[in-house]
């Protein structure tokens, strides 16, 4: 085989490595295959070189001769790099200060990183005792606490690094004119260092296992000034090896500098403190260090994946293969519209998506019935809690925004009644849009009139918000349709959707609320009621349909449609 074709085959390992990792193929062994893959494919890219060096023998020889200065100048870039990261050239701003000035100011800072470091422990520890890290599924009330949590955490360590960058540049406080200035300048550069690495190390021990909270974490947190993707970032921090150059070129410096201090000086002691900490840490939880850069990467080829995986899915959600009308027409709708009640969970079925090839199961989207605003202000009417107001002006004064789109008609002159997670994101819909299907079933859960109330106020805060293109339940500021019904019912007790781990990610399905009602259907607990299930046979033919046929249905084939239109 030529050089050429084992290059080419090394470099399709390389890439099957790549998309097993993204696409977390095999999960939860996903990593383990891709590592395999990747290491098969140095195999060729050896007999590769092998292969180029007897092709070009001549040319392999010139380049032995020069091996040696080619070590020489891979070692003088490494010295660069050590040189630049421990050493960094830009001016410092104590040099910006008179030197008489100097003392009053590193002893604030001192001070400071004392008390940052506190604020940083407080926000660690709380963190650490979060058993609910550890869950598969949180409430929404539980991501606020962890999120608030997480935000403590960050603010304390972006105060740690901005006190770490003024100190960065601590050599050009001479050392020999200032040994103590030089030395408590190298402390505060040098102990908020290992104050953020320590606690990075800690937290990524104990979060960085558990997929939900991590995804939680990882999201945009607008509202607590938090951007995408700070988990990442805390966790690069371990493994980057600046930081860990940092780490470990400051502690042989410190021993120096301890000359220099007071005896039993407290930001050493806390320092050489976090340090065992950070040592014990290697010892005994190896894997930390191990598998954290696995995770940083799998973040990174992700970020690099989405813009992939979204596009596919918006260019597969624009394919329909035909042009017919949908078969369940506005007259089927608006007969049977007046049987529906706000909390109900609709299932819809569009023939000839392409989107519906990776939908596992027949139902391929779910949406929430709320009904309209006046439906809503009669229905809800008598239930406790609601003071002096009427339904309507709750949802005005907490959901403006809401309040608007449900009194906007649209060109039919209907008004919004349906919250849904459709591309591109969370949207309010009438129901002869939302509805307009080939196939649709409504299905009750069976919670009181208070409840449902509890479901709409649950959904409405998620309008406007993006549809999420990684299909994984342990985001929220994202949703899919599935996802928007599983939220909403989440704060009722007496309906409990469970999504499942699939393929790495948590997800529940349209198809498997069906699953669920038909498993529960003959137990005395079951939890929901079939409102209807109108079922498309061709176009200008819709079959209202009874309980054992809606049962049945979540088991048919995707081209169940092919052997209708046959027959």
């Amino acid at each position: 085989m030529s050089y050429q074709r084992l290059l080419t085959l090394a470099t399709l390992c390389a890439l099957g490595a790549f998309l097993v990792l993204v696409l977390r193929i095999a999960h939860p062994h996903h990593r383990q295959l891709a590592i395999i893959i990747y290491g098969i494919g140095w195999v060729p890219f050896v007999l590769s070189i092998r292969k180029f060096s007897m092709v070009f023998r001549d040319q392999a020889n010139r380049l032995r001769r020069w091996s040696t200065h080619l070590l020489i100048g891979i070692l003088f870039l490494v010295f660069g790099w050590v040189f630049v990261v421990l050493i960094p050239v830009e001016r410092s701003p104590l040099t910006e200060l008179e030197i008489g000035r100097l003392p009053e100011v590193i002893k604030a800072d001192l001070q400071h990183l004392d008390f940052i470091d506190s604020k940083m422990q407080i926000a660690l520890r709380e963190l650490q005792e979060n058993q609910r890290v550890e869950a598969k599924q949180l409430s929404t009330e539980e991501s606020l606490v962890l999120s608030a949590q997480w935000a403590q955490f960050v603010e304390a360590s972006y105060e740690l690094d901005l006190l770490k960058n003024r100190y960065r540049a601590f050599y050009q406080v001479n050392g020999f004119t200032h040994p103590k200035l030089h030395a408590q300048a190298f402390l505060i550069a040098y102990g908020a260092h290992v104050s953020q690495y320590r606690a990075a190390a800690l937290v990524t021990a104990r979060i960085g296992k558990y997929e939900t909270a991590k995804k939680l974490l990882d999201d945009a947190h607008p509202d607590r000034g938090l951007p995408a993707g700070s988990f990442a970032r805390v966790q690069l921090m371990v493994s980057h090896p600046n930081e860990i150059l940092r780490l470990n070129g400051g502690r042989a410096y410190l021993p120096l500098m301890k000359l220099r201090l007071k005896k039993n000086d407290p930001a050493v002691l806390r320092t050489e403190e976090q340090i065992s900490d950070v040592n014990h840490l290697v010892l005994h939880d190896v894997k930390v260090f191990v598998k954290n850069p696995l995770d940083v990467f799998e973040h990174h080829a992700g970020e690099m994946w989405y813009p992939v995986q979204k596009g596919v899915a918006l260019g597969m959600a624009s394919v329909r293969t035909v042009s017919r009308d949908y078969f369940i027409s506005p007259e089927d709708l608006e007969s049977e519209s007046k049987n529906l009640l706000p909390g109900d969970i609709m299932l819809t079925r569009r023939e000839w998506h392409l989107t519906n090839l990776g939908i596992p199961g027949y139902w391929t989207h779910a949406a929430l019935y709320i009904g309209a605003l006046e439906q809503m202000d009669r229905y809800f009417a008598d239930v406790p809690g609601l003071g002096e107001q009427i339904p309507s002006e709750i949802i005005q004064e907490r959901f403006p925004k809401v309040y608007d789109e449900l009194r906007r008609q649209d060109n039919a002159g209907a008004t919004p009644s349906v919250i849904e997670a459709m591309r591109p994101g969370v949207i309010l819909q009438s129901l002869n849009t939302s509805a307009r299907a080939d196939s649709l079933a409504v299905l009750r859960p069976k919670v009181t009139k208070a409840d449902r109330w509890q479901v709409i106020l649950a959904a409405l805060p998620h309008f406007g918000k993006p549809y999420n293109y990684q299909f994984d339940f342990r985001t929220e500021t994202a949703l899919v349709c599935s996802q928007l019904v599983y939220k909403a019912y989440e704060p009722v007790d007496g309906f409990r959707l469970e999504p499942q781990l699939n393929g790495g990610r948590l997800l529940l399905s349209p198809n498997e609320i069906a699953i669920k009602y038909d498993q529960e259907m003959d137990h005395a607990d079951a939890e929901m009621d079939l409102v209807l299930f109108l079922d498309g046979i061709r176009l200008g033919s819709v079959v209202k349909r009874g309980v054992q046929e809606f049962r049945d249905s979540w088991s048919r084939p995707k081209w169940h449609i092919v052997f209708q239109e046959e027959s």
